[in-house]
């Protein structure tokens, strides 16, 4: 895949985030139904996620990689390109950015994994709300919190995932 593929699909999915929330109107707050907030911040979550997969396989290319596919998260970006001989300044925050509990980048992640992870069922709501099924979000020390999924969040997301991106190519284009 050549680095225009990479870079478009990045540009795509950031797109497709922006008219997710444009859409909804929720970049001014005026999402008041709270199932569709939800929905909208889960395909924003969706869209947001594939952006990130896309910008590092287009910094694994732009630092010459030989298979820029293979690079799955920031550790495996970080990984093949010491192995290469080089450490740059992208791919460090990158890796800090994803593993650094609490980030924007962190909870964005640990969101998009919510995605695949079987709902629990909470009887005690059954009666009062139609739809039962809780997102569980569970940290390393085994603590579990129920995930709200949140258009403001959402938007922060996107806000900084744009910023974060266009500032590092800026910064590979300068190489």
């Amino acid at each position: 895949m050549s680095a225009c593929s990479y870079l478009a699909s990045g540009n795509q999915k950031l797109l497709f985030a922006k008219r997710l929330i444009k859409l909804a109107g929720a970049d001014n707050g005026n999402l008041q139904d709270k199932h569709l907030s939800a929905v909208l911040a889960q395909s924003v979550t969706l869209q947001l996620y594939w952006a990130w997969a896309w910008h590092l396989q287009d910094v694994a290319d732009n630092y010459k990689v030989a298979d820029p596919s293979a690079v799955k998260s920031a550790d495996d970006l970080v990984r093949l390109l010491e192995a290469g001989g080089k450490t740059p300044a992208e791919a460090i925050e990158l890796q800090y950015l994803a593993s650094s509990k609490g980030s924007w980048l962190n909870r964005l992640l640990g969101a998009y994994h919510q995605l695949s992870v079987l709902p629990e069922v909470q009887k005690a709501q059954m009666d009062a709300d139609r739809l039962p099924l809780l997102a569980l979000d569970k940290s390393s020390d085994g603590e579990v919190k129920m995930l709200e999924w949140s258009m403001p969040e959402a938007v922060d997301w996107t806000a900084k995932m744009t910023e974060l991106v266009d500032r590092q190519r800026e910064m590979m284009i300068e190489f």
